[in-house]
């Protein structure tokens, strides 16, 4: 199985795109990022629409107001790699992907993230023409952005988790039967990152492509494995989501999926304090107030998570099934904070 969409690695890659994209074209990104990189396509025959919501209204909204265009390129986080994903599946046009950060495995994926009154839907199919990694610009995003993209890589750990659960208590989905081989090339990713805590921290070169490869997986094997995410995803984004729909707030996605990591390997009883300082280590702050949210809100997640994954019929996870005991809460603050508090000067 070879997942990946086309990924090219280089310096200078931004500035090119205007020599060879079909013309006219539209440029997706972030209000912020434009005057960062805007001059990468002055005199270009393009439009630009900045991205500010996953919403399925809002996104055919926006559909059809924009012009007619021959191409898309998506220029930032996931958000707005995401609609460049929704526009070019809506119009059937090329697409092009430029990742600013490797804040998510957005980028290597086929279907886009839609909201649907506040839950997660992906939709849509969009293969691009190529993934452009420049890592000039990575490196001069903030690192808390690519520092992210570990949530998207170690959540292997606690999706197989999950898979094995289910796989033990006879509750595997009959479409999605429980693959060894699977699970174990997606649990390499997860090592390949707990090998790689310092090289992933400082952005080296080894670091990035650790990374890249990761999200790469993660993102196309989703579809390579039969549009099946057992193997990448379980109860730490069904925390995640449950998050989302409760707050109204957007995330740093690694963020509160490192805390659904932790919370989820605590659940398993399976590694947690590894997930936890390895995330701790490599500079991913997972902890509610860097989040903008309580310990409350984490609680009332927590509280809510089986109603969530039960009613939006998510794959059957250990979210499904147990109770979450009155001290939980405690222990996942207490473990969190007393981590933090011993964390390396950086």
């Amino acid at each position: 199985m070879n997942p990946g969409f086309p990924a090219v690695l280089g310096r200078g890659l931004l500035g090119e795109l205007r020599h060879f994209v079909h013309r006219p074209f539209l440029v997706v990104t972030m209000a912020d990022l434009w005057p960062l990189f805007g001059n990468a396509f002055d005199g270009a025959d393009c439009h630009v629409h900045f991205a500010a919501s996953m919403e399925r209204d809002a996104l055919e909204a926006m559909l059809a107001a924009l012009p007619a265009v021959e191409a898309v390129v998506g220029l930032g986080g996931g958000m707005a790699i995401d609609t460049a994903k929704y526009v070019a599946w809506r119009r059937r046009l090329p697409l092009f992907q430029v990742p600013t950060a490797l804040s998510v495995d957005a980028m290597f994926g086929h279907r886009a993230g839609v909201r649907v009154d506040g839950v997660v839907q992906y939709v849509g199919w969009a293969v691009p023409e190529a993934v452009y990694v420049d890592l000039d610009i990575l490196r001069a995003a903030p690192r808390q952005l690519n520092w992210s993209g570990i949530g998207d890589i170690l959540c292997n750990h606690t999706g197989v988790l999950d898979w094995r659960y289910a796989h033990r208590i006879g509750q595997c989905e009959p479409r999605w039967p429980y693959d060894d081989t699977l699970s174990q090339r997606s649990l390499e990713k997860v090592e390949a990152v707990l090998a790689h805590v310092a090289d992933i921290r400082d952005l080296t070169d080894r670091g990035i492509a650790v990374l890249i490869d990761g999200l790469r997986w993660g993102g196309g094997s989703f579809h390579a494995a039969g549009w099946m995410p057992r193997h990448i995803e379980g109860v730490e984004h069904f925390f995640f989501y449950t998050l989302e729909y409760l707050t109204g707030r957007k995330f740093i996605h690694g963020q509160p999926v490192g805390l659904g990591i932790y919370i989820g390997s605590l659940l398993h009883e399976s590694r947690a304090e590894e997930m936890l300082h390895a995330m701790r280590d490599i500079g991913l702050d997972i902890r509610p107030q860097a989040m903008g949210i309580t310990w409350d809100d984490v609680g009332a997640a927590l509280a809510q998570m089986r109603g969530f994954a039960r009613r939006n019929g998510l794959w059957h996870s250990i979210a499904h099934d147990i109770e979450i005991a009155p001290g939980f809460l405690g222990r996942v603050r207490q473990g969190v904070e007393a981590a933090y508090r011993a964390a390396p000067a950086s």
